[in-house]
């Protein structure tokens, strides 16, 4: 008799193997939400931030915490995340006279400069509840993008660019009805049946977003619950934001990250192949990264 393989999560992929695909894959979902939280909580330039992000992730690998975390989840992983961030700005000065010798050569202190004494919430070194909101609404921030940009990519692949260039014009550049109706030179009309359409279609878009982030970190018999949660909680951020069209429009005028996202792919690829020789987690044997 054949029994059906228990699909694993991301994380419990990293934690078994480590393997590079896994960790880039991660990164990609988080890569941005840091750097967004580094820049506003500490007050620093895009460069500034993604140096604080590689550290984050380089003191993530080294110490293994994403398995520990796996092996206890009473602490979401935003609140990690968050707590590592935060002590890698509480030494910046440190980090910023010795950042390439850190990255390239001392693990003992990258695991100092971001060392977390638990990873289930109950220590006083664990981010307080304001870094925690800080870091949540970055995330949210970045996910409201994602999900702009993935909308994009759908209307123009159906050749209806024009229903979220009327998206885009009505919240993130405040036009008027009128002056995207002359922009683009449709009928007021048409320009409110496609705003319409195109929230509708945001709003699931987003949704379906949150569910492909959340199944990839989340056990399957977890997953109808956790899901649940987050989108309640979601939802309820939104509402106190006044509502997704203003969120997403506060999301872009806050904080530009369109320089981070030019060059993710390349600063996550980059920096894996720099630690892929020498730095993996410490857990079961695995395939060595490709």
């Amino acid at each position: 008799m054949n029994f059906p393989q228990t699909r694993q999560t991301l994380i419990q992929r990293i934690a078994a193997t480590g393997a590079e695909d896994d960790w880039r894959e991660f990164m990609i979902d988080y890569w941005r939400p840091v750097c967004r939280f580094a820049a506003r909580w500490g007050k620093i330039g895009v460069d500034d931030a993604e140096d604080v992000a590689a550290i984050t992730f380089q003191a993530l690998i080294s110490g293994d915490l994403l398995s520990r975390w796996s092996q206890n989840r009473s602490a979401k992983l935003r609140t990690l995340l968050c707590t590592i961030v935060r002590n890698v700005l509480s030494n910046r000065a440190r980090v910023s006279s010795g950042r390439q010798r850190l990255l390239e050569e001392n693990r003992e202190a990258i695991l100092e400069l971001a060392s977390v004494q638990s990873i289930d919430g109950s220590e006083a070194s664990m981010a307080s509840n304001e870094q925690v909101d800080a870091f949540y609404s970055a995330w949210v921030d970045e996910l409201l993008q994602d999900t702009a940009e993935s909308l994009l990519e759908d209307y123009l692949r159906e050749g209806r660019g024009d229903y979220f260039r009327v998206l885009y014009g009505r919240i993130c550049e405040r036009m008027t009805v009128p002056e995207i109706a002359n922009s683009l030179g449709l009928a007021t009309t048409m320009i409110e049946n496609y705003y319409r359409h195109a929230k509708q279609r945001f709003g699931k878009s987003l949704k379906r977003l949150l569910d492909e982030r959340l199944r990839r970190h989340s056990p399957p018999e977890r997953f109808s619950a956790e899901f649940q949660a987050e989108w309640d909680d979601l939802s309820d951020f939104l509402s106190r934001r006044g509502g997704i069209e203003k969120a997403l429009s506060e999301s872009y005028q806050s904080f530009d990250s369109s320089e981070i996202r030019r060059h993710e792919v390349n600063a996550v690829t980059t920096f894996l192949k720099r630690i892929s020789p020498t730095l993996r987690p410490e857990g079961p044997p695995g395939p060595r990264p490709r």
